[in-house]
């Protein structure tokens, strides 16, 4: 296939194939030279693609995969047990050449150590990170990381993690000297974890970043910084908290059905247009960078039309040969 060809892979996420399916025959018709390598058990897929008219699409090709890696699944043993299924395959046609990319909605933490054993690290990265550009006040988002595949991370982590940020931030973003802070409890320095202050510490004698110091969590959407760094625990509990925010004040301006609403619902239209932005499924998709190779994870309940913004990053990072980027940015910050 020439182009750009991204592996997918049907099983993952609440919904799986019903979701997934549909989304492949969206993205094609957004990008003329996307192809899709699809992978899930044949008996649950066939049916969908049938009905999606995708069996004799030139661009899209099935591949069964036996098996499918649960959501509750241990990733370990999904390491150790699970290569025959959907998950596993998408990621080793990565590592074999015969995708660019990689999408899931399927299990985090299966998917990282997938990742991490089958594409291997940039030199010189010890972890892979999840990473999402998020939509703030700043024309440009904000670059925010680790997302939650790594609950637990020293200073050195924490330092590779605002490198790669950075290197993002300057090339994916096209944003000069990009401001680079750890999320803490607080701005002053006294304040956090001994990690996050020895982290702090060394940033700062860090020639290559313009680290600015820490930042709070009401930081994150402002145009405080244009990177912000934490741990995959803090991270992901930060992100969700705000995906669930978004989501109450959508409620709270259409959940209404009294008179006074429907009188208001020009001025609510108004008020969402202005928000739009901000709606989770518009910004699905999370990088693991620091990969040898394009890994996207979607979002576990994501619908059709977020699985499609998915495989759009994945075509966009494939196109734009991010680990690449990465990993010249990388030598060019350590010759700074």
């Amino acid at each position: 296939m020439e182009g750009i060809t991204v592996a997918l892979d049907l099983m993952g996420g609440d919904f799986g194939p019903r979701m997934s399916v549909p989304a492949i025959k969206q993205a094609l018709t957004f990008y003329s030279d996307l192809n899709i390598i699809a992978y899930g058990r044949e008996h649950e897929v066939i049916g969908l693609l049938r009905s999606e008219n995708l069996t004799d699409n030139s661009r899209v090709e099935f591949i069964n995969a036996a098996d499918v890696v649960y959501n509750d699944e241990n990733p370990i043993s999904a390491l150790r047990h699970k290569r025959q299924s959907s998950l596993w395959k998408a990621i080793e046609a990565v590592s074999n050449h015969k995708a660019m990319g990689a999408v899931s909605a399927g299990n985090t933490g299966a998917m990282v150590a997938i990742a991490n054993h089958l594409l291997g690290n940039i030199s010189g990265i010890h972890r892979s990170a999840l990473v999402k550009v998020l939509p703030s006040l700043n024309k440009n988002g904000t670059v925010f990381l680790d997302l939650g595949a790594n609950l637990h991370c020293d200073q050195e982590v924490l330092c590779q993690f605002a490198i790669m940020g950075s290197v993002l931030a300057s090339e994916h973003l096209k944003i000069d000297n990009p401001r680079v802070a750890i999320l803490n409890v607080g701005r002053e320095n006294c304040k956090g974890s001994e990690v996050l202050q020895k982290a702090s510490e060394l940033l700062k004698q860090y020639k290559g970043i313009n680290y600015i110091g820490y930042a709070e969590g009401n930081d994150i959407f402002s145009d405080y910084a244009d990177v912000v760094v934490t741990d995959g625990f803090s991270g992901n509990i930060a992100l969700k908290t705000a995906e669930g925010l978004y989501r109450v004040i959508e409620k709270k301006i259409y959940g209404n059905s009294s008179l006074l609403h429907k009188i208001l619902i020009p001025l609510k239209n108004i008020v969402k247009s202005r928000i739009t932005h901000m709606q989770p499924d518009g910004f699905n998709g999370s990088s693991l960078i620091g990969l040898n190779g394009v890994v996207v994870k979607s979002h576990g309940a994501a619908d059709t039309s977020a699985l499609v913004n998915a495989m759009a990053q994945a075509y966009r990072e494939c196109k734009n040969q991010m680990p690449r980027q990465i990993a010249d940015g990388l030598v060019n910050l350590k010759g700074a």
